[in-house]
């Protein structure tokens, strides 16, 4: 559900070391075809209950497949692991048929008693297990079929089948314990795992017992983490595609940059525990004090558009808010802090080091702040440290963004559940409430009902300020075919080609 943009650039003689170094081509003569990636963020590793980026997400699924697939248009469903599926009316009761051929990468059939256990492992997880608690049995009539007895109707449960965080694995781990088998996973996906390490190049192979005739189209994926000048390495040919480019950069891949509809959602966090964020007043004054011009032309150099709403606009089903959201406004913003009493405020903002755009934001909301009297330390963190803390709500502020990465807008309002409304610390109640409705039916005039509350409710309770909405980009050589993103940016690597260079 989030992302992290690219690093910003290093020195050119570092760049020229860091060449050397990749070893990303394929050995000479040996006909293998090899799929060289660039990422700026560090991979969250193979248990998907920890997976916190989208390059985590698109990763896991590689190898550890879910029962249903994402199709492209950021709409669709299409099989996979499960070749049907159905619901009785009232939405209570899900049957999943499962395909006869699939097999795990060391060849072990799957079966609807993996899928069981599997459930088991969703619901155990302390990060995404509570968006599967309304599982209240499963039962496996045979090896092929899947029934999903629930506590209340779920019109959007299929979306669930597709997210990362419900990987099927092999019954009892394989015979290995959770911390052996997440060191070195065995799944249903089209590659398995060759070698990886924390932080550093992951290198995928393809699996010889994946259910889809012809995929994957490539031998082997390297995934490799740069905190240098990877363009340089794609325009020399030596990367195929960069993820996530940060409009800072972008300008420097030309026509082989893919720009898709704006579905991120750019955020400062608001924590309610510190000194006069519990204040509705002082949130609605930073809110004003926040000159949302000068980030997206100076962040986002135009390539983002207003806020208009918490939830990501490309998503089907979200409507905007129907109450208006705070604008750009210092005098104002200084008669809210008076009324409220509030002075000699001061404040730390928290957010990832390695994200040049979001390192420019943090300067443009300082400037702000000052100019309304509110002092902002700027604190640019290591990636891990800076989740870390954001999850443990150990900051006033969070600088951030997200996504979606399902087509259901379940998807980020579940997330602001996990997040406790984007770490401030807002009560989820009431949004687990409307989230229950929004479950419960597949109306589309009742659901729009309901997500123009949510979006209201972000807006009048401001647990966190929207600053922009924008636009995924990767850039994806020309001799690369079978590239095919959703409308947020995950796309799926088996489908994916690599011609001659």
């Amino acid at each position: 559900m989030m992302r992290f943009p690219r690093r910003l650039i290093a020195a050119a003689l570092a760049l020229s070391a860091l060449l050397a170094a990749s070893g990303c081509s394929a050995p000479a003569g040996t006909g293998e075809r090899v799929l060289r990636i660039a990422r700026a963020e560090s991979f969250d590793g193979w248990d998907p209950d920890k997976a916190s980026a989208y390059a985590s997400y698109q990763t896991l699924q590689a190898v550890l497949e879910p029962m249903l697939r994402l199709n492209p248009d950021g709409v669709s469903i299409d099989p996979g692991i499960a070749i049907r599926w159905e619901s009785d009316p009232a939405k209570r009761r899900w049957t999943f048929t499962l395909r006869d051929d699939v097999r795990f990468s060391d060849g072990s059939p799957l079966t609807s008693a993996d899928v069981a256990f599997s459930v088991q492992q969703w619901k155990a997880g302390p990060n995404y297990g509570g968006m599967y608690a309304q599982i209240a049995r499963v039962e496996t009539p045979d090896a092929r079929t899947v029934r999903f007895d629930l506590s209340s109707p779920d019109a959007s449960f299929p979306v669930f089948m597709t997210w990362s965080s419900s990987a099927i694995y092999p019954k009892g781990f394989g015979g290995r314990t959770a911390r052996q088998f997440f060191a070195k996973p065995v799944g249903a996906g089209p590659f398995e795992v060759d070698r990886w390490s924390p932080g550093g190049r992951i290198v995928l192979t393809r699996s010889p017992h994946y259910y889809l005739p012809g995929r994957p189209h490539v031998d082997r994926v390297v995934i490799d983490v740069f905190e240098e000048d990877a363009e340089t390495m794609f325009e020399a040919g030596q990367l195929d595609i960069v993820e996530y480019v940060s409009p800072l950069e972008a300008s420097r891949f030309g026509d082989e940059l893919r720009t898709l509809a704006p579905s991120q959602v750019e955020h400062l966090s608001l924590n309610r525990a510190s000194r006069g964020l519990g204040d509705r007043r002082v949130r609605e004054a930073l809110a004003h004090a926040i000159d949302s011009d000068a980030i997206r032309i100076g962040a986002f150099r135009g390539k983002a558009s207003a806020p208009s709403g918490i939830l990501p606009p490309s998503l089907p089903g979200v409507v905007p808010p129907t109450v208006p959201m705070p604008k750009h406004d210092p005098a104002l913003a200084r008669e809210l802090l008076r009324k409220a009493g509030a002075k000699d405020l001061s404040y730390e903002v928290i957010y990832d080091a390695s994200n040049s755009t979001d390192v420019l934001i943090a300067q443009i909301l300082q400037a702000g702040f000052e100019q309304v009297g509110v002092r902002l330390k700027l604190s640019g963190l290591e990636t891990g440290t800076f989740i870390d803390r954001a999850y443990g709500h150990d900051a006033d502020m969070v600088l951030w963004s997200f996504g979606a990465v399902s087509p259901d807008v379940v998807d980020p309002m579940s997330w602001f559940t996990g997040t406790s409304w984007l770490f401030s610390g807002l009560d989820t109640g009431p949004l687990l409430g409307r989230i229950d409705e929004y479950r419960r039916t597949a109306d589309p005039a009742e659901r729009e009902r309901i997500v123009a509350a949510v979006q209201d409710a972000a807006v009048e309770e401001l647990p966190a300020i929207n600053l922009a909405q924008y636009s995924v980009q990767h850039a994806v050589k020309s001799n690369v075919s079978g590239f095919a993103p959703t409308p947020w940016g995950m796309y799926a690597l088996d489908t994916i080609e690599v011609g001659r260079r």
